[in-house]
């Protein structure tokens, strides 16, 4: 038994959860996992929880405007990492994928609702969902003839897994909640086809884990464990619009370690 194994099962979840496939991975077995070790753990989860839409600052049109697509890429894991290789050398957990269905509407007084979401996936023994939602308020469009795009923005993320094991012969279940709270300032220049951004930002992250059934898995037998890690974060990117369709990428850095995102999408 080892608290590896729960990092193991959380980053089989999420690749599983970005396909579609039904999670029948085993679950999670460790035991005296730290407050620390939690808290390594809900940092590098939150980096790769973070929402985003790989948008610059500007509307998506003067009045009105509609997108819908794909989001997804993989997020550096340095700490989930070091943890699997202390069970097994070989292991390589450096990265993990990320992902969600991501829907926006930008309407009058350039302001634009984000909405992201990966539906429950998976069976009675592992299951996971998650729900993202922003507000982007883009001011340069409606005070300032700027030759920039200047757009301020407060995000919300919402995750939740829940999987089950035997440790010790008892039967356990595993309760994960997360959630990410953050607000950002992006600047972005659009020239017609493609639109270079920058973003600057601050998050704070909660992550709970309740315990039913072995008193082994954290230390002092106690049941749940939680951490409210916070960080700044910056982000590049960049967006391509061609004629109904958006190809994007975009990097960034947030609770001391890197993710890459790349989107898909139409618009009108």
């Amino acid at each position: 038994m080892n608290r590896s194994r729960l990092l193991f099962s959380l980053c089989t979840l999420l690749a599983m959860s970005l396909t579609g496939l039904s999670a029948s991975a085993a679950g999670p077995s460790f035991q005296n996992l730290s407050d620390e070790d939690f808290k390594k753990v809900v940092q590098d989860l939150s980096a790769n929880f973070t929402h985003t839409s790989v948008s610059g600052a500007s509307a998506l049109g003067d009045i009105w405007g509609f997108e819908l697509g794909l989001v997804g890429g993989t997020t550096k894991t340095p700490e989930l990492n070091k943890f699997a290789k202390e069970v097994e050398p070989s292991a390589d957990l450096d990265q993990v994928p990320h992902g969600e269905i991501i829907g926006m509407l930008s309407i009058p007084f350039a302001l634009t609702g984000e909405v992201g979401f990966i539906p429950k996936v998976g069976s009675d023994e592992f299951k996971f969902n998650s729900i993202h939602g922003a507000l982007k308020w883009t001011p340069s469009e409606l005070f300032f003839d700027w030759p920039v795009s200047l757009a301020a923005k407060v995000q919300y993320s919402k995750v939740n897994a829940t999987f089950k094991d035997t440790i010790n012969t008892i039967p356990t279940t595993f309760d994960y909640d997360q959630s990410i709270l953050g607000g950002s300032v992006i600047v972005s220049k659009n020239f017609a086809i493609v639109e270079p951004y920058a973003g600057f930002g601050y998050l704070q992250a909660d992550g709970k884990m309740n315990v039913t059934g072995s008193p082994t898995v954290f230390s002092g037998a106690r049941t749940s464990a939680s951490s409210k890690p916070s960080s700044s974060m910056f982000m590049v990117g960049t967006e391509v619009k061609l004629l109904v369709v958006k190809l994007g990428v975009e990097y960034m850095n947030a609770f001391d370690t890197s993710r890459f995102t790349g989107k898909v999408s139409f618009y009108f």
